[in-house]
């Protein structure tokens, strides 16, 4: 972790166009669609009030608008002037078989010339699998080296030979372009073009709410038993995992650790080490930083709180190890991750009188 907290992230307006083609995987546009209404909530929550800088559209091959009250709510339709950044977004493709994708891509005169003015004019380009084939087409991949799809790879190196389709990264970059080889991953891959276009902090707090958390998922039943908000192996090392999970608000002693994992304290110490790298207290200190984080993003509680949930009678120790840990202070963190409004912009619930 850094000794000193990285600079709060100032967000950068971007406008973001979504490529809707005929053949296209709609579910990788609106899973992209899922993220940027997410980030939108996530910034309207951390920043009640500001302005919107974060916009998006659909549009069609000559790069008109298709409006929808689905995928372009109040507020989110293309800016009147141009922000500082801006990113189309092409989808994967539907297609039977490669050469198949090449008469699409050959076909879809329009659509090219669209994403050939958008990257003239400095904006950026992504696109999602097949759907990268619009790049080659238009030389833009030209003597950079990126991950193709699998499916299409030898296929691909064949028809643009000047594209080096040998690298294995899931996801990738070149000068202003994006690629991803899998429709699966369009979610993480907005994601990271969010943080790397527009705004990190807010990307991580998207992806704590939208992407698998495993640590959280095994914390959050025994936080919302305890009222504060996947197995491998029945080994004495996740037993003793199992009991700390447990007991994260409790005083730390080995001993009863180490009766929970049904071992002797020096096996456990060395087992935990082997398996974990890192000692049982580690291990409970991460957790009590995770349990936290999340009390601080979903939660009101204040310092002493919170530094009593995860197990610390004193404050002023707490704070020391959150800011060891994270590079920031709790207030710094809560104000940047938070996924909570403030208490001035809640709003009363309205109760059903008795009988109705």
């Amino acid at each position: 972790m850094p000794d000193t907290a990285p600079a709060p992230a100032s967000r950068t307006p971007l406008h973001v166009r979504l490529l809707w083609l005929p053949q296209a995987l709609p579910g990788t546009l609106f899973a992209a669609l899922d993220v940027l209404r997410a980030a939108a909530q996530v910034a309207a929550v951390q920043r009640p009030g500001s302005s919107r800088e974060l916009s998006w559209q659909i549009v069609s091959a000559n790069g008109r608008s298709m409006p929808s009250a689905f995928w372009s709510p109040s507020g989110r339709r293309a800016p009147s002037r141009p922000p500082e950044q801006s990113l189309l977004l092409i989808p994967a493709i539907a297609a039977d078989n490669a050469p198949q994708l090449g008469d699409t891509v050959a076909r879809a005169t329009a659509a090219l010339r669209l994403v050939e003015r958008h990257a003239q004019a400095g904006g950026w380009v992504a696109a999602c699998s097949s759907g990268m084939v619009m790049l080659a087409e238009l030389g833009l991949l030209d003597g950079h080296r990126v991950s193709a799809p699998w499916v299409y790879q030898s296929w691909m190196a064949r028809r643009y030979p000047r594209c080096d389709f040998g690298a294995n990264e899931e996801m990738g970059g070149a000068e202003r372009l994006f690629t991803c080889v899998a429709p699966a991953s369009m979610t993480e891959f907005m994601l990271r073009m969010l943080g790397h276009l527009h705004d990190p902090d807010l990307a991580q707090a998207c992806s704590q709410v939208l992407l698998h958390q495993p640590l959280r998922q095994q914390l959050t039943p025994n936080l919302v038993e305890s009222q504060w908000i996947t197995r491998t192996a029945d080994s004495p090392v996740y037993r003793a995992m199992q009991w700390l999970q447990a007991n994260v608000d409790k005083p730390y002693r080995l001993a009863p650790v180490a009766d929970a994992a049904a071992t002797s304290e020096r096996t456990l110490l060395r087992h935990f080490r082997q398996v974990t790298g890192m000692t049982p207290l580690d291990y409970l200190h991460h957790l009590r930083i995770e349990r936290a984080k999340m009390l601080l993003e979903v939660t009101l509680h204040g310092v002493p709180g919170i530094a009593e949930a995860c197990g610390y009678s004193d404050t002023a120790s707490f704070r020391r190890l959150f800011h060891r840990e994270t590079g920031m202070s709790l207030s710094e963190y809560r104000s940047r991750y938070t996924l909570r409004s403030r208490r001035s912009h809640w709003r009363v619930e309205r109760q059903s009188p008795p009988g109705a």
